[in-house]
């Protein structure tokens, strides 16, 4: 009977037991980043963060520009000398194209690694 205890107790550490944590560079993260529209063109070009990080794209420009971000469908309005800003959590993973939403040009790309 003993032994049925045991073994019960270890199955149940074995499917209760905390998961492993997410520390370093596996952990999601705060990202800011700053992007620049000038002469139609995005600096930078291309964005990388990582499944699961927070995500603020600060975006400015020296002509007022509607912003897209594809895949999250999050548009704003941006006005010469005032940044707008795109928050969201990257929790879909793969390449997204921010456009000038006006003109469908395409100023850069987000792209969102798997962890």
């Amino acid at each position: 009977m003993a032994v049925l205890v045991v073994v019960g107790l270890v199955a149940l550490f074995l499917v209760l037991r905390p998961g492993p944590s997410q520390t370093g560079a596996d952990a999601p993260r705060e990202r800011t980043i700053d992007l620049a529209v000038e002469n139609g063109a995005m600096t930078p070009d291309e964005v990388e963060v990582g499944e699961g990080d927070r995500v603020r794209l600060r975006v400015t420009s020296e002509e007022p520009i509607e912003i897209h971000l594809h895949g999250y469908d999050i548009e704003r309005e941006v006005a010469p000398g005032e940044p707008a800003t795109l928050s969201f959590e990257a929790d879909l993973t793969g390449r997204f194209e921010i456009e000038d939403h006006e003109s469908e040009e395409v100023l850069g790309v987000l792209i969102i690694q798997p962890r």
